[in-house]
């Protein structure tokens, strides 16, 4: 919830020409904690006697992006990868969420794989906020609009 309000927050900082880059900033840190600094949070702090292998494994769930190559381009400015890509579907979610209740080690990469995906909501979530015209037709523009409006219901959307 921090990391939405975060977002919100991030549109109001574009208000001089000096601080243009300030929210492409803050997503870029945000984007990149959570893939690499968040996971050893976790790791340190519920699996203390093996931090580092679940470090590594967390850190390979970021495999996940290999679905980027199957799509054509392979990279697109302001793509919202959620629902977009194959392992970023609902439906992958849905798996992902399940291998939370399985034991160890699928428990540890179902965490990763949720990781991954709110790190990518959370990206979606800026570029929906700075420019809600480049992500209309994306698959996930209902759950953008509604966690926005579920966070900032005076927003016309």
């Amino acid at each position: 919830m921090f990391f939405v309000l975060l977002f919100l927050r991030s549109g109001q900082l574009q208000k001089g020409a000096d601080q243009q880059n300030k929210p492409i900033q803050l997503q870029v840190f945000l984007h990149y904690f959570l893939h690499l600094v968040f996971p050893f949070f976790i790791a340190f702090l519920f699996f203390r006697k093996e931090w580092k292998k679940v470090y590594l494994i967390l850190l390979a769930t970021m495999l996940v992006d290999a679905d980027h190559l199957l799509a054509t381009p392979v990279f697109q400015a302001n793509r919202c990868s959620l629902g977009f890509h194959y392992l970023h579907t609902v439906y992958a979610i849905a798996v992902y969420f399940v291998l939370l209740f399985l034991p160890k080690p699928f428990n540890i990469i179902g965490i990763g794989l949720l990781l991954h995906m709110l790190a990518d909501l959370i990206d979606c979530m800026f570029m929906f906020n700075h420019c809600k015209v480049c992500l209309a037709n994306a698959p996930a523009i209902e759950v953008l609009k509604a966690i926005a409006n579920f966070f900032s219901p005076h927003l016309s959307l």
